[in-house]
């Protein structure tokens, strides 16, 4: 089973690519924003405190993240439906990073592929501005490059950590404690700009996809 990291600001385009991958490749899209997210609208009393926490826009503390982490890849490795795993957003620390690489031991699990997609704070606001979630799947729209079909905009929302004062704290939080993950896995490492148009960013990371398909 094959495992890729996905590095990036907000409004980078990994929801995206992971998707691409989801639909096209049998990966399992593992997001834990949306993971965070289900556990919050549980009203649980560990969504009640990650609640707190995602509102104020900072981190979840490792212990919990690495916990859920560990959790759902017991359950898809043993899913031969799937022919690996891609992490959207995780790990975003050198701390999470070593204690996700102690859980992908225990599975006899690497980290075959680490992409970074790059893009400003000036993009990634412009971008997450016009973004619209649909609830039910989870699946991502934007209003001028990629609307949704018209039986959908109904159901369309606006999350509240997409609002602009908490994206550029994500970012400024990115820079700080994610960004020194370019090291951590500069052996894995492919670079997507992000700076350009969707289908051009879909175009590099498709091409990258190929290339890996052929050394394995």
């Amino acid at each position: 089973m094959n495992v890729f990291v996905f590095l990036g600001p907000a409004g980078s385009g990994k929801g995206t690519q992971a998707q691409y991958l989801k639909n096209e490749h049998m990966f399992y899209h593992l997001s834990t924003g949306d993971m965070l997210r289900d556990e919050v609208a549980s009203k649980s009393k560990l969504g009640l405190r990650l609640k707190e926490v995602i509102d104020s826009g900072n981190l979840v503390t490792d212990d919990i993240i690495l916990d859920i982490i560990s959790s759902n890849i017991s359950k898809i490795v043993n899913d031969s439906h799937y022919e690996g795993i891609v992490f959207d957003g995780f790990p975003r620390t050198i701390a999470q990073a070593n204690g996700f690489k102690s859980i992908l031991d225990n599975y006899k699990l690497n980290v075959d592929q680490t992409f970074l997609f790059d893009l400003s704070l000036e993009a990634s606001l412009d971008r997450i501005s016009g973004r619209r979630i649909d609830p039910r799947n989870n699946t991502v729209y934007h209003i001028l490059s990629n609307p949704a079909p018209d039986d959908v905009k109904k159901h369309l929302i606006l999350r509240d950590d997409d609002q602009p004062e908490k994206v550029s704290h994500r970012y400024k939080l990115y820079q700080e404690q994610t960004a020194p993950l370019i090291d951590y896995y500069t052996d894995s490492l492919t670079k997507i700009n992000c700076e350009l148009s969707i289908q051009d960013i879909y175009a590099q990371f498709d091409q990258h996809i190929k290339l890996f398909q052929q050394k394995v």
